[in-house]
């Protein structure tokens, strides 16, 4: 084994006070049910040292569960009521026992001399269901105090791990997670020794999320992941026995890996690993870069692999029975642009594919930062005064839920661009009754993720009228913005309204690589979107119960539908990357009085449209339980999306889609569903009955979890599309029992046309009619370089619907509980 080991401490230095610490903290949680609750608070005012020697143990929990929160195994499953940032000042903190996260959660360091947390060496050892943070309790085996996958709105970063002084099992952070996570700007010290099996990262389940910019030195694995899918960016590890053990998953995103001096880089041998893509990485001085159990007669076990290095690295690639697949250079450097393992549709399918074929691998490098895709951090301002940020509260705005906060925010942002401040959104509940602008060269910040701008009022009810609750920039206005920890949200019946609306062009300089000359590009990093489920949202299990036994088919309680549209990047939007932004019509109530996550029903248009824009990066987001589509990419090129996930609603086919948004908008091309779902014959092997009514064998009027139309340059990297429930039963997703009914189809590639039924030479379905499977008039049909890797679907019978004819199948590509495409070129 080729192994050094690198000990990292992040010693004592001479820097800048961060801005967190010392803002006014004034942050509010309107229904913790005391105007006196702390939503800030630092671990130093509850006693904690940081010296190293003092246990601070009791003195950090204490101010992590101060307040009444939900956590402890108090018999809180999950609540929105009491946010909290929990602040580590720089310092070394003694644990002798694991630390219990709660609900709402953002954990963070001082990112200009970041805190150490040092676990002492009678730290308990052997349980691999806890760590040094435990993010999750384990009630009893397999009981989790929150559900993995209900774990949301939570934040980790700016800190050091030390489990060195532990002599056995332990792991640094114990991390089941879901949507609108995060674990940022981390460094991990584990002991060398493969006997004490540290772990820096375990995650065993969730539906995540986002990872980023963590080192990992030593132990017998860097990470253990399993979780249904995954984004992470820039993880280092260096002197690994094992870097990453995949334990399962249905797709996991790796991007900017750096692997050096490990015996293994990435381990996927597992029978329930569905799919891994990993680009623009490197591996130094490893023996064996990555083993696999792929069986070729299933979609299990998909790899692709795109702009990665091995340097003196012997194996690239080894067969779970040690069969060497792939050579490397125990002296030299492999280059390889791209290659893949798995079933490929080019566009037709499936073909069991190993190879590198550079006709599969079509990077544009409009996408591009030299020679990776590009990728930027969450900016933390921590050389920033904090006499440069402009709090919203001192301006005005009151965020208790109740007064009417449009003016006061829309002065914020209009003053923090005047005077060029950083707009600071303290925790609270903002109500608006008109939209909030924000114009280019602004820079927002919120607090505890727990501000929240909520539409409410006559301007968001039209549902034949869309109006956003938040424009940022002006149609062709140019310029910049950086958003992060923010919710946008609506109040009450709001059919109307378009809940982010972006229009800014922001120039990046010219040239073909993004980054590298002139100005970067705009970035929204955990800005998310959230429809019901919420106190305070009026739109919860008392105002919107399900309703599984509605016969009367296109009735909706028009009191809950909450919005018209999650997000719309209209056509003059150009350059926009985006991180960990969830959009979510709530499913179920996140305050439920019977504290069980009850299921609700809450009706959303549309997610996220994409509207002849231009460089788009999307990496690891999410867009769930909308009635006509999840993500809609319309007459657009160089859009990048790595692990984007969707879910259908719950609800569908019971109303069927589109109702109750019945009256559709040409103008932004809603799909016609009339066309979509005509009968056909599937390979002679799978009726797809396109009944627009429950009785549908599979339903076909369920909402796309994406389209893709006259778009150029769509690159996907990872997807995850699933449809677990028709009429909240989940029968018609039960993979056990050889079923994958839920809908007919979820994945539609095609032409925006008005005249013609031929693109490229190919005839159309001739079920497409004039318009191509959407109502509005030409624009464009441009279908060149559309690229899907690791495709992963549930509950769908077709995967990919190719200019109306449905190309791939599940049962063509059954992997885990979902299934693994791992190529597909249009």
């Amino acid at each position: 084994m080729k192994f050094i080991f690198l000990l990292l401490r992040v010693g004592s230095i001479v820097s800048a006070d961060y801005w967190l610490e010392r803002i006014q903290h004034q942050g509010l949680a309107p229904f913790s049910g005391t105007t006196a609750y702390p939503v800030f608070r630092s671990v130093k005012a509850f006693g904690a040292k940081g010296d190293g020697i003092q246990d601070d143990t009791s003195f950090i929990q204490a101010a992590i569960s101060a307040g009444g929160r939900c956590g402890g195994k108090n018999g809180c499953t999950g609540s929105t009521k009491t946010p909290a940032v929990v602040y580590f000042p720089s310092g070394t903190y003694l644990i002798t026992e694991p630390l219990i996260n709660f609900y709402y959660t953002q954990l963070i360091g001082d990112p200009n001399n970041m805190p150490m947390l040092k676990a002492a060496a009678s730290f308990p050892t052997g349980d691999d269901g806890t760590g040094m943070i435990n993010g999750d309790e384990y009630l009893g085996s397999p009981l989790l105090e929150f559900g993995a996958t209900n774990v949301f709105y939570r934040q980790l970063r700016n800190m050091v791990f030390d489990a060195t002084a532990v002599k056995g099992k332990v792991n640094a952070i114990h991390w089941p997670s879901s949507q609108a996570t995060s674990i940022q700007n981390c460094v991990f010290n584990l002991s060398p020794d493969i006997d004490d099996e540290h772990t820096g990262i375990f995650v065993e389940g969730g539906s995540g999320g986002m990872m980023s910019d963590l080192v990992f030195n030593g132990g017998k694995f860097g990470a253990r992941f399993g979780n249904q899918q995954y984004t992470t960016r820039n993880l280092t590890f260096n002197g690994c026995d094992t870097a990453i053990l995949q334990i399962w998953n249905w797709g996991w995103t790796y991007k900017s890996l750096n692997i050096n001096q490990c015996k293994i880089g990435i381990n996927m041998s597992a029978i329930e690993v569905g799919s891994v893509t990993l680009l623009d990485s490197a591996f130094t001085n490893v023996n064996v870069a990555m083993i696999t159990g792929r069986n070729d007669t299933t979609g299990r076990g998909s790899l692709m692999t795109e702009n990665v290095n091995y340097t003196n690295t012997d194996v690239v690639l080894m067969g779970s029975d040690n069969t060497v697949l792939l050579l490397g250079n125990p002296n030299g450097m492999v280059a390889d642009s791209g290659y893949a393992n798995g079933n490929l549709y080019a566009p037709y399918g499936p073909i069991s594919y190993d190879g590198r074929d550079s006709a599969y691998f079509h990077q544009p490098w409009t996408l591009k930062d030299g020679w990776k895709y590009y990728e930027r951090s969450k900016p933390q301002y921590q050389s920033v005064n904090v006499n440069d940020f402009l709090s919203a509260r001192s301006v005005g705005a009151a965020g208790d839920a109740n007064a009417d906060d449009t003016a006061a925010l829309n002065k914020l942002f209009i003053q923090a661009s005047t005077d060029q401040k950083i707009a600071f959104l303290d925790a609270g509940h903002y109500i608006v009754t008109d939209t909030v602008f924000i114009p280019a060269g602004v820079r927002v910040v919120g607090e505890a993720m727990a501000a929240i701008i909520i539409g409410t009022g006559v301007r968001f009810s039209n549902i034949d009228s869309p109006y956003p609750v938040v424009r940022i920039g002006r149609p062709n206005e140019l310029g910049w913005v950086e958003m992060s920890d923010i919710i946008v949200s609506t109040r009450g019946p709001a059919a109307g309204a378009v809940l982010i609306e972006y229009n800014l062009h922001t120039q990046t300089g010219g040239g073909n690589s993004v980054g590298q000359i002139g100005n970067v590009p705009s970035g929204l990093w955990d800005v998310h979107v959230r429809i019901g489920g919420y106190e305070g949202s009026q739109l919860q299990v008392s105002q919107c119960p399900t309703t599984p036994t509605l016969t009367q088919a296109d009735y909706v309680n028009p009191n809950c539908i909450g919005a018209y549209m999650s997000m719309h990047i209209t056509r003059t939007a150009r350059n926009l990357y985006m991180e960990n932004c969830w959009l979510w019509t709530a499913d179920h109530d996140l305050d439920d009085l019977h504290n069980n996550a009850t299921q609700i029903s809450v009706f959303a248009g549309r997610g996220m449209l994409i509207d002849n824009a231009q460089n788009v990066w999307l990496m690891g987001t999410a867009a769930e339980h909308h009635t006509l589509y999840q993500y809609q990419i319309i007459n657009s090129t160089d859009i990048f999306i790595a692990q984007a996930q969707t879910e259908t609603p719950y609800y569908q086919p019971n109303p069927p889609a589109p109702a109750p948004f019945s009256n559709l908008n040409a103008t932004i091309y809603d799909p016609d569903f009339e066309f979509d779902c005509n009968s056909t014959t599937y390979f002679n092997e799978t009726y797809i009955n396109g009944s627009l009514s429950e009785l549908g064998n599979p339903p076909c009027a369920m909402a796309w979890g994406m389209r893709v139309l006259g778009s150029s340059n769509v690159v996907a990297y990872g997807m995850g599309l699933y449809s677990f429930f028709n009429n909240y039963n989940t029968t018609c997703s039960r993979v056990d029992l050889g079923m994958e009914v839920c809908q007919a189809r979820i994945f539609w590639v095609g032409p925006v046309l008005e005249d013609s039924n031929v693109v490229g030479g190919e005839d159309l379905d001739p079920r497409l009619g004039k318009n191509g499977s959407h109502l509005g008039g030409h624009i464009g049909n441009d279908l060149t370089d559309i690229s899907l890797y690791n495709l992963a679907t549930v509950g769908s019978v077709s995967m990919v619907t190719r200019l109306g004819n449905d190309v791939a199948a599940w049962f063509q590509n059954q992997a885990t509980f979902a299934t693994a495409v791992a190529v597909f070129k249009f």
